[in-house]
């Protein structure tokens, strides 16, 4: 048998530490709040529209959610498109992606044109009528509940109509549930079905008197779970015509509350049931209940325990609202991002900012962060030394560390500092030497990137100048012209050896290529370099094994092939989650794994098509940092 190849990816502005710590059924959430932007921690409906958007009818108002921000709806009394309340009840999307959303004063209908919503309003002695419950029953048309019955609405006509079904408007319905052809009600005296093509109207159970259904998930057709306000959970089956009640009961494996607030499938079929006093999971195999709760001292767990609603997103991912807790959200793949970071005390990375990571040749990692220097992993022992270098009397910070380059064959260290110059370490004895503007020829204390030209020196990107270092000499020369007297690129801070010797550089003034002559360099007519990456700030160098040269801006991601006149460009019009890039890498399947501002983005060449990443997944956090990443 073939071992499995496995991708090591390490990117970021916070080192990656491990999510997984022991929580009730190795499920564990991410939090969102009003302090990311969502109008209130209630939460009553959760929805996705076809364009991925998740949709929150909240307490104040309701919220769309792009993945990365929160645009959040409120009724605005001298504005007539706003939505009709700040109360919202729920959300329903219909057929034709027609976003409905029930208030405490009546129906609202979003108009994702105009960015705008068309309020309808049903009243009763006057007073505007809640919609607590929608269902969209055919192509124009949608059934409401409300505390007054059941209501039907015309959207083509933009009416209401409490005459057509006399039947069904004479219910109180307390829960609504299309599944297929049928409407499922939950009513204060049992459930009922509509079948959709017949128009017909029959009680299925009925309930114990008293009992409140709240919720209704249907499960494989033949299982039907209801949630009910203090009576627990019950199921009927279809087939057996058996009906059984799950209850809370006192030190007992089960149900953790009787007060069952909502229903939901996750991608493994299983059935989750929030209720009053946290989330329970139900166990075929031992037709029991997993419970989990909230914990102020686990990490991951509930935010609050009172779970009043819950949704499986289009790409498996569990959101759980609570009241007064926020949003829980939980994807079964989540884990899959690891993370380190610093912990005070112990044998840890140094700094949570990483700004570089080399490998050498024997799998040790050169790490060097923003204000704890560099740290050196070793691979055997799995552990940590950090080098807090203090550059002799000089008073020359070398903390900002932001480039590496390991010269094996002198057994040499080469580090960049930002304010710090340049420094050798010598692996063996550890011995360090100080490249700086006090005691050197270096004209810059701020160094950005270094290559070895293969001639026995370095190239060295400097925020103002261009460089080249006579490792034997240890004198230093500015490069500003190339051998032809033409001048180089300014304010560099980034260069990049292809499979071919070129020299690419980037930084604030473009991106330019070059060949290299010894120790001059001469300017590269193989690539056509398009006025608008000679302008683009530029973040990152890649190649790819499909022979095109990527490359990582502010402006969005490039690539250009030797010869061709072509420009990729892609954007956040095209899927990129931002169009700050700051590392590029390929994996096995030649995919290409993009950090950008706002999370972590996989491109797939072939199709064009982005798949993102952000917190919510398991990221660290959704920005990334230059140079902090490493296959």
């Amino acid at each position: 048998m073939k071992k499995k190849q496995i991708l090591s990816v390490l990117l970021g502005v916070l080192f990656p530490y491990i999510l997984n710590a022991g929580a009730t059924e190795d499920i564990y959430f991410s939090h969102i709040g009003m302090e990311d932007g969502l109008s209130h921690s209630t939460i009553f409906a959760i929805n996705q529209d076809k364009e991925g958007n998740l949709w929150f009818a909240t307490y104040d108002g309701v919220n769309k959610y792009d993945g990365y921000n929160f645009t959040v709806y409120r009724h605005e009394y001298t504005n007539p498109n706003s939505i009709a309340s700040d109360i919202t009840r729920c959300i329903a999307i219909d057929d034709s992606d027609h976003i409905w959303v029930g208030t405490r004063e009546g129906l609202s209908l979003y108009n994702h044109r105009k960015n705008i919503f068309s309020n309808y309003y049903y009243k009763k002695n006057g007073i505007n009528v809640p919609i607590n419950n929608i269902a969209p029953i055919k192509e124009n048309w949608l059934m409401l509940g409300t505390t007054e019955g059941i209501l039907l609405f015309d959207i083509e006509k933009e009416c209401f109509l409490n005459d057509t079904l006399p039947s069904l408007h004479l219910l109180k319905p307390t829960a609504l549930k299309r599944q297929g052809e049928y409407i499922y009600i939950g009513a204060e005296d049992g459930l009922y079905t509509y079948t959709l093509s017949g128009g017909k109207l029959e009680r299925l159970i009925s309930m114990p008197a008293g009992v409140r259904i709240h919720a209704i998930l249907c499960q494989m057709f033949s299982r039907i779970w209801m949630a009910t306000e203090g009576n627990g959970l019950f199921m009927y089956d279809s087939k057996t015509k058996e009906l059984k009640n799950y209850r809370y009961k006192s030190e007992q494996p089960g149900l953790n509350s009787n007060y069952v607030r909502s229903l939901e499938l996750d991608t493994e079929n299983r059935l989750w049931v929030g209720t009053y006093s946290g989330l329970n999971i139900y166990k075929e195999a031992t037709d029991n209940f997993s419970s989990i709760r909230s914990s102020e001292i686990q990490e991951g767990s509930l935010s609050q325990n009172s779970v009043r609603s819950i949704f499986r997103d289009s790409q498996g991912g569990m959101w759980l609202g609570t009241y007064w807790g926020g949003l829980n959200y939980y994807h079964p793949l989540c884990n899959r991002f690891q993370r380190i970071k610093h912990v005070p005390f112990l044998n840890s990375l140094s700094n949570n900012v990483v700004s570089c990571i080399v490998e050498d040749s024997e799998h040790n990692l050169w790490i060097g962060t923003s204000d704890g220097g560099l740290n050196f992993y070793d691979s055997t022992s799995k552990l940590y030394k950090n080098y807090l270098f203090k550059s002799g009397s000089l008073d020359v910070p070398f903390k900002d560390i932001k480039t590496v380059y390991v010269d094996e064959e002198h057994d040499k260290v080469y580090v960049g500092a930002h304010a710090g110059g340049m420094m050798v370490l010598q692996r063996k004895s550890g011995q360090v030497e100080y490249f700086n503007r006090q005691n050197s020829n270096l004209p810059s204390n701020n160094i950005y990137s270094i290559i070895s030209d293969e001639n026995g020196g370095l190239w060295i990107a400097s925020l103002e100048h261009l460089l080249h270092f006579d490792i034997d000499k240890r004198n230093f020369t500015i490069i500003d012209k190339d051998k032809n007297g033409r001048k180089l690129q300014q304010y560099n801070r980034l260069l990049f050896r292809d499979s071919k010797k070129r020299i690419w550089v980037g930084g604030e003034m473009g991106v330019s290529v070059y060949n290299q002559t010894k120790t001059d360099f001469l300017t590269n007519t193989d690539f056509h370099i398009d006025p608008i990456l000679q302008q683009a700030f530029a973040n990152c160098f890649y190649e790819s094994t499909s022979g095109y040269i990527w490359i990582g801006t502010r402006s969005g991601l490039f690539a250009m092939k030797e010869g061709g006149k072509e420009l990729l460009q892609y954007t956040t019009a095209d899927g990129l989650p931002s169009n700050v890039i700051y590392g590029i890498m390929e994996d096995a399947y030649a995919r290409l794994w993009i950090s950008t501002n706002q999370g972590l983005s996989c491109l797939n060449p072939e199709n064009g098509k982005f798949r993102n990443f952000t917190i919510l997944d398991g990221l660290q956090g959704n920005q990334f940092n230059a140079g902090s990443y490493y296959r």
